[in-house]
């Protein structure tokens, strides 16, 4: 049976490595984990310390919100059908808590498998590229066209851009971070993702980039000499080559302040915070949330946001709206203790994993998406393992 049991870790690794791609096969894997997490606690009881539980707080606190914004104003039913894409909030942090010295130990795999996992999604994307291409009978240059950029380019994959770029930048902050073999192995995996960074085309994803190499080339240039002018070097090469060759679409989409400035996306917001100022203690719940919302789109003129639904697209205004000033305390508490622990014990992987959140989450509610909400229960569960960075660093 104990054999059976280590393969939780492989469901973790397969987990991690499917998150970057395909929903339904990364949620069979997700419960797979969770379900061989359990059963260690039944048949391997010994190695399990529950109380380690409550240090994950920053994860399940917000599977709390999530309870409270199920039912309030629901139906019972209805209310268990909202809080479904939530369970990994608490299952995630419950299972890998309880043996965290397990779980600490295999921290650089798990980042690997993320790598290797963003790898070949963007391999995914990049081949259906070509596979059109080639059907089609496309010239080479379409090959930075509207057609094989931004949602166009990875829903082979079944992933919204700014998710995948969030997910790149992660693996090319380990990879930076990460003292192993093969060093021009790990470079040129670092500039296969930099240009799938560009070919995402998500401006979030590049801001988030640009704040890594700012933060090495300021901060950490000292340590990092080799891999900060290479990151440099890599993003200036992609600058030129996507900026000559790249489509309109492309470059209006990336390299012009019209389209950072004039984002309905900042506008929409006012909805959000609107029903926030009108519901500012508990918030509206989810039963009412959608319906609101999209009322005031409809109101401030936005008839395409309700027509698609759109949340608010930024998940502290997400929380406002849907749980009120506890929801927005909570995210604060949360996001803010983590990043701030992660510097005190100058763990600057996670404290720059963590910032580039803090960051996607401005123009994103990532805790509203499975993907998003997985993400973050993962690997803010492994940095409350406590592992000495230090020891990352020299494997």
């Amino acid at each position: 049976m104990k054999k059976v049991l280590e393969l939780r870790f492989w469901a973790l690794y397969l987990t991690v490595f499917t998150l970057p791609m395909f929903m339904r096969l990364n949620n069979i894997f997700l419960g797979i984990f969770v379900l061989l997490g359990l059963a260690s606690l039944i048949f391997d009881y010994k190695s399990w310390d529950i109380s380690n539980f409550w240090k994950s707080w920053p994860v399940f606190s917000f599977f709390i919100l999530a309870v409270f914004g199920s039912f309030y104003g629901a139906e019972l039913w209805e209310g268990f059908k909202y809080l479904e894409r939530y369970w990994s909030f608490i299952l995630v942090p419950f299972v890998i808590m309880g043996e965290k010295d397990k779980y600490s130990e295999r921290r650089k795999q798990i980042f690997m498998a993320l790598v290797w996992g963003s790898l070949a999604t963007l391999i995914i994307c990049y081949g259906n590229v070509i596979y059109e291409m080639v059907t089609r009978n496309e010239p080479l240059h379409y090959f930075f066209r509207w057609r094989h950029v931004n949602h166009r380019f990875t829903n082979i994959a079944d992933i919204h851009p700014t998710y995948l770029g969030v997910f790149i930048v992660t693996a090319i902050i380990f990879l930076i971070h990460h003292k192993g073999d093969r060093p021009y192995l790990r470079y040129a995996t670092i500039l296969f993702l930099l240009i799938g960074l560009f070919q995402l085309a998500s401006r979030v994803a590049l801001l988030m980039l640009l704040v890594l190499v700012g933060y090495f080339l300021l901060m950490r240039i000292a340590k990092y000499r080799f891999q900060s002018i290479f990151i440099l070097l890599g993003l200036i090469l992609c600058l030129v080559v996507f900026n000559k060759i790249g489509s309109s679409y492309l470059k209006q989409r990336l390299f012009t302040k019209e389209a950072i400035v004039d984002d309905k996306r900042f506008e929409r917001w006012d909805a959000s915070y609107q029903i926030f100022k009108e519901n500012p203690f508990m918030g509206v719940g989810f039963a009412k949330i959608e319906e609101m919302r999209n009322q005031k789109y409809i109101d401030f003129g936005f008839d395409e946001a309700a027509r698609n639904d759109l949340n608010a697209h930024n998940q502290f205004l997400e929380l406002l709206s849907r749980n009120g000033a506890i929801g927005g305390f909570v995210y604060v508490c949360s996001l803010g203790f983590l990043l701030l622990l992660s510097m005190y014990r100058r763990d600057y992987l996670f404290s720059l994993i963590f910032f580039a959140f803090i960051l996607a989450n401005v123009t994103e509610s990532m805790l509203v998406r499975i993907k998003g909400i997985e993400f973050f229960a993962v690997f803010a569960t492994l940095f409350l393992c406590g592992v000495n960075p230090k020891r990352l660093e020299k494997e």
